[in-house]
């Protein structure tokens, strides 16, 4: 028996085109693509500027976008991850679509689950961050068609997970999925990672601002100082 136990619902039933494209590992190639996209925005930004500006090919104002690569990659992260119209297909995989095409995440094989939590005036953007065996990673919070969330599938999958299988679970995802208990015990089906105070969780965009403000100026000043040597 598979963890789609939303056959009979009238929105989980996937039609022939989309049950056809649904496979474990799928999408693994435009994740790949997005962590080198993230990984090279700042090297370029900084890089890129710095060439051409000795090369007097442009002015040095460019030098300036060292100011923004350092957000403009976690925005990057953030939404080519980002999963839509959620639904489940045999063999316990989930897919959803993202900027990077279709992603199947294999329920039965998660290697790791986190949470995704941004702060909003009314009400924090909450989501699940969900990484398989096969390196497919995407986040999500909502299945297609309705309120329900993926988080009673997700938690029906780790209980399933042998022992010792070591699952990464985050202190916060374990909150959301009420996994706590389970992660504190001595079996090993899951494993504890990241943890963070909720207390904390308001005051992230501050202490990313505090953390990136001075670390972006360093990269302005020293795109400068290299742009400018002999």
């Amino acid at each position: 028996m598979t963890l789609n136990s939303r056959a009979a619902a009238p929105d989980s039933a996937p039609d022939s085109a989309e049950g056809a494209q649904a496979a474990a590992g799928q999408g693994r190639t435009g994740r790949r693509v997005v962590d080198l996209i993230v990984l090279l925005i700042p090297l370029l930004a900084f890089a890129a500027p710095v060439v051409l500006v000795r090369a007097e090919l442009i002015s040095e104002g460019f030098l300036f976008l060292n100011m923004f690569s350092l957000i403009v990659s976690p925005m990057v992260a953030f939404y080519a991850h980002m999963g839509w119209h959620a639904r489940t297909h045999d063999g316990d995989l989930l897919s959803a679509r993202t900027l990077t095409g279709r992603r199947t995440i294999d329920l039965g094989r998660l290697t790791k689950v986190g949470r995704l939590e941004v702060p909003g005036q009314t009400r924090n953007d909450d989501r699940l961050v969900l990484t398989d065996a096969h390196g497919v990673r995407v986040i999500l919070h909502r299945l297609q068609g309705g309120d329900e969330t993926v988080d009673s599938l997700v938690r029906r999958a780790l209980m399933r997970r042998r022992q010792g299988a070591g699952v990464v679970v985050s202190d916060r995802a374990a909150e959301r999925l009420d996994l706590r208990a389970e992660l504190a015990r001595p079996h090993g089906r899951l494993q504890a990672g990241r943890k963070i105070r909720e207390g904390l969780i308001g005051f992230l965009p501050l202490l990313g601002v505090l953390v990136l403000a001075p670390a972006s100026i360093g990269l302005v000043i020293l795109a400068w100082i290299l742009s400018a040597a002999d």
